[in-house]
């Protein structure tokens, strides 16, 4: 079973240790773990609120996050469960570009291809939903339905704030069928940029077309 409570800043590094499970392979450094303790810093900071899921020896073993789109409700859009560190975010970007992290090899290659899945993300799809789901990550070793629990208490708190439809984007080298599963509706997809087979994808939930918001796990 796995606790599912909102996100802390003393959660940010088992957060970063989260997303390089769910995205990575390569062996990591020092500095690449550096890096990524503030890209998941900056991920979590623009997102309006982050849930945590700990497990029975209170490690965080998973997280999710959401956006709300202005147009569905400004109050809740301009609302930030996480502190800003804008030092963090010129930071991150500075180093990033004038390569002064020195990432290893093998991660800095991992790196650039889930930054290049990232860039086929297109905004206007997400002028089209109340809320999207930026980011959901757990480690590899725990399949126990953690990625449900996850899910259903996120999209329980989209209801309670008065969402209807709720919207992501992944990819068919992610594990898109975790969502298909779950009774999420594929709405749109569209080939990468890169001519290769893969596609990018967008999922969404209609919650008010759901007697509750209960994924089947």
């Amino acid at each position: 079973m796995f606790h599912v409570r909102p996100y802390q800043e003393s959660d940010l590094a088992d957060c970063a240790v989260c997303l390089y499970e769910s995205f990575f392979t390569c062996p990591i450094r020092e500095n690449d773990n550096a890096f990524l303790r503030e890209y998941v810093q900056v991920l979590l900071e623009k997102c309006n609120f982050t849930l945590v899921a700990e497990d029975e020896r209170k490690k965080v073993v998973g997280f999710i996050s959401g956006k709300y789109s202005p147009e569905f409700d400004k109050k809740l859009a301009s609302t930030y469960a996480a502190k800003k560190h804008y030092g963090v975010w010129c930071r991150m970007f500075f180093k990033f570009y004038l390569r002064m992290y020195k990432l290893s090899a093998p991660f800095k290659a991992q790196l650039d291809g889930f930054l290049s899945q990232l860039q086929q993300r297109e905004k206007e799809m997400f002028g089209k939903c109340d809320l999207e789901l930026v980011a959901l990550c757990s480690r590899m070793d725990f399949r126990r339905g953690l990625g449900t629990a996850l899910l259903r208490q996120f999209l329980s708190k989209a209801q309670a704030e008065g969402a209807d439809t709720v919207r992501l984007f992944t990819n068919t080298l992610a594990t898109y069928q975790f969502y298909d599963k779950r009774g999420l509706s594929l709405v749109a997809s569209k080939p990468f940029q890169d001519g290769s087979a893969n596609k990018s994808l967008v999922y969404e939930y209609r919650l008010k077309e759901q007697t509750a918001p209960s994924p089947q796990g």
